[in-house]
């Protein structure tokens, strides 16, 4: 069943499966965040008593008061009105053009009279008409009765005078005022009163009144686009109205009208609701977090499957923190004051800062603290709301500070009271901040919660780093060290069975870590690799030289294909051991890789005198080459070490040549082709290897027999 999940992982697992789980990950955070976001519901219905203090959990514009302030903003305009000089002018000249037609039509009725001609009251008003009807814009013959005209047409002519000018005046007086519909009644009263004061005489003045008021219209007129102006404008100026966050919606024990129940309705607190929009702005934010992390990822030089486990190890890692933040926040509904305080802030820097870089353990504290944001914000707010972003943010960067020495458990849990005392200092100086009570039972929670925090966040990755190791294959610098213990097992193995490879081993790792320290790579993981590179051997010691009693080789009696499958299988067989035994993935990748495809030269050229159709393929290790520094390290010391040391009297000048030439083939046979390591870093290595194996082989002074002990 192993073998065919194998098969298929090594198959398909980093087109599908791991892209699967990524794709789960993100999921899992967006259901947790829409869990710690989603609005509390109340059982609160409507003229009952509130059972508890409701707030809003977040600040909302109220959309009914809102528009109901425009609306009476809008009302409280009043219409604008355009004042028109040009009226008064265009009615007096309307009254002048009138009298001057009346005395006109009195010229034409008086040449008539002398002629004998008799003119009657309807020649007269037909004249008048016929005048006014061609001459003036106004159709004032219909609005003034036959009376009126007939008075003006019999009038003489100081009275007409007397008359136009004082209708005049009277028209410029009143309606160099302002006149509107509303309004003009009462001016038309005014005018008529003035005229019934006047100097007109007596006959004159009823139809002067009616001129009078025929006259006077408004000369203000209602301007429609100036008013919407300004009622835009005064709607525009309205302030919103707003629920605000934390505001108390019903205080406990109060009756819950209409309008306290539509505030629940639109703060979403009836029906444990969220908004279509807010869905998808948690999706979005899910989704810009996960890109910023894949982005941040591919901008490090790594293998395709080292970002795959480092995504994996950052996208679990993410998900247990939002998990133990929703704990939180349950635990926070259930009115545990201040227990907010006791989230483990510094958990996910820690666990990421051991199990892959700093950079990201600064990156896990900005997506925690961007979300915890979020968490804390969403609901009722409190004092710890409001400081529990600022706070994990603090923890978090004193835990990616404090955090130094992570080789040993106990200096991890040295580190995780120092953040527990220093969350102590944050609640004081923040509380201080937010103007609290500093000596309180509160305070004094709130102080321990963040101390039981701060240790706690270490406690815990302490416990599931192991986990992380087995689920991802993931080496730290304590699992190393407890690897590079004496005592383990599999090197006690080594030591019983094949004490030379042991030595070897040992020798080999000296060198190998001293040139990855001088490149910058892992010496560490280099020191413990060249350990169980080769406990393959332990299964057939006796057929490699280091394990050989003088003069007893077992290959003296083997065929040089018998010694090549023996001497060929130790890496493989090396690779099972620890697999079996559970080791981590990069320490049997070591052993699998660390002779790469190199020929196995001397077994080959016995073939070859014996067989001369003898491929180089049949006497290659299986491989595969070197895929990291480390293993193009320990691929050449692990040659070098035995090359040197089965040499005679090795001389400078002769180390020099060994390694060089060691170097040389490896270059030239493509073994460090599929590592990045350069030519320049290959260069240190030797260099390193050449001082490090004089300062090992180096010529003694020959003392006399009587004191040789002494050096």
């Amino acid at each position: 069943m192993m073998q065919k999940w194998n098969h298929f992982y090594g198959k398909y697992g980093q087109k599908f499966i791991i892209p699967a789980i990524l794709v789960i990950l993100m999921l899992a955070s967006y259901i947790l965040m829409i869990q710690m976001t989603k609005p509390e519901s109340f059982n609160a219905k409507l003229f009952s008593v509130a059972d508890r203090t409701i707030r809003s959990p977040q600040t909302v514009i109220d959309t009914k008061k809102t528009d109901e302030e425009k609306t009476a903003a809008r009302e409280s305009v009043e219409d604008v009105y355009t004042f028109n000089r040009e009226t008064a002018q265009n009615r007096v000249s309307l009254i002048n053009s009138f009298f001057a037609y009346v005395s006109e039509v009195q010229g034409e009725i008086k040449e008539k009279t002398d002629k004998k001609e008799s003119v009657s009251n309807s020649d007269k008003l037909k004249m008048l008409k016929d005048k006014l009807s061609s001459n003036v814009s106004e159709k004032i013959t219909s609005s003034i009765s036959d009376e009126v005209l007939l008075r003006f047409l019999n009038a003489n002519p100081k009275d007409l005078t007397t008359a136009k000018e004082t209708l005049s005046t009277e028209i410029e007086t009143v309606m160099g005022e302002s006149i509107r519909e509303s309004n003009l009644n009462t001016k038309k009263v005014q005018a008529r009163d003035d005229i019934e004061l006047s100097s007109i005489p007596a006959p004159l003045r009823s139809a002067a009144k009616t001129l009078v008021s025929y006259a006077i219209v408004p000369n203000e007129t209602y301007n429609k686009k100036e008013t919407n102006v300004r009622k835009r404008e005064a709607a525009a100026s309205v302030i919103p109205e707003k629920i605000l966050q934390g505001q108390v919606i019903v205080q406990e024990g109060q009756i819950i009208d209409r309008e306290t129940y539509r505030q629940l309705g639109l703060l979403n607190l009836l029906d444990q609701k969220m908004p279509v929009k807010q869905y998808a702005g948690y999706a979005l934010l899910i989704l810009v977090l996960a890109s910023i992390l894949y982005f941040f990822t591919t901008k490090t030089k790594m293998s395709r499957k080292k970002r795959q486990q480092t995504l994996l190890i950052f996208g679990v890692a993410f998900v247990l923190t939002l998990i133990l933040l929703f704990v939180i926040r349950v635990l926070e509904s259930a009115n545990l004051s201040n227990i907010s305080f006791l989230f483990p802030a510094a958990f996910l820097p820690v666990i990421l800062k051991i199990l892959l870089r700093e950079r990201y353990a600064f990156l896990g504290l900005l997506f925690i603290s961007v979300t915890s944001l979020f968490a804390f914000q969403s609901h009722e707010t409190s004092v710890v709301s409001s400081l529990i972003t600022p706070f994990i943010l603090l923890s978090g960067f004193a835990a990616i500070i404090s955090l130094r020495d992570y080789s040993r458990r106990i200096a991890i849990f040295r580190s995780g009271m120092i953040v527990g005392a220093f969350n102590i200092l944050c609640v004081f100086f923040l509380l201080l901040i937010n103007n609290s009570t500093i000596w309180s039972e509160s305070t004094l929670e709130s102080m321990f919660y963040a101390f039981a925090g701060g240790v706690g966040a270490f406690i815990l990755a302490l416990g599931l780093i192991p986990l992380f190791e087995f689920l991802f294959g993931v080496l730290t610098t304590s699992r190393l060290v407890e690897l590079a213990n004496p005592n383990h097992p599999l090197l006690k193995r080594i030591l019983m069975r094949a004490p030379g490879t042991y030595h070897h081993s040992m020798m080999v790792a000296n060198l190998a870590e001293t040139c990855a320290d001088k490149i910058g790579a892992n010496g560490l993981l280099t020191r413990v690799g060249c350990f169980y590179h080769d406990i393959g051997k332990t299964l057939r010691p006796p057929y490699f030289v280091e394990n050989q009693l003088q003069g007893i080789n077992p290959h003296d009696r083997l065929t040089p294909k018998q010694s090549r499958d023996i001497i060929l299988a130790h890496t493989v067989d090396g690779a099972e051991i620890l697999r079996e035994n559970h080791m981590p993935q990069p320490i049997i990748d070591i052993a699998l890789e660390h002779h790469g495809t190199t020929l196995l030269k001397f077994f080959y050229l016995k073939e070859k005198e014996e067989n001369p159709d003898t491929e180089e393929a049949e006497f290659r290790y299986s491989g595969p080459k070197p895929k990291t520094k480390e293993v193009a390290i320990i691929n050449i010391a692990d040659s070098v070490e035995a090359a040197v040391r089965a040499a005679v009297d090795p001389t400078k000048e002769k180390i020099k040549q060994i390694i060089d030439g060691i170097i040389r083939d490896r270059i030239l046979d493509g073994q460090f082709s599929e590592c990045d390591i350069s030519l320049k870093e290959i260069e240190q290595i030797r260099e390193t290897l050449n001082q490090t194996l004089n300062g090992i082989y180096h010529q003694r002074i020959q003392y006399p027999d009587d004191v040789k002990g002494e050096n």
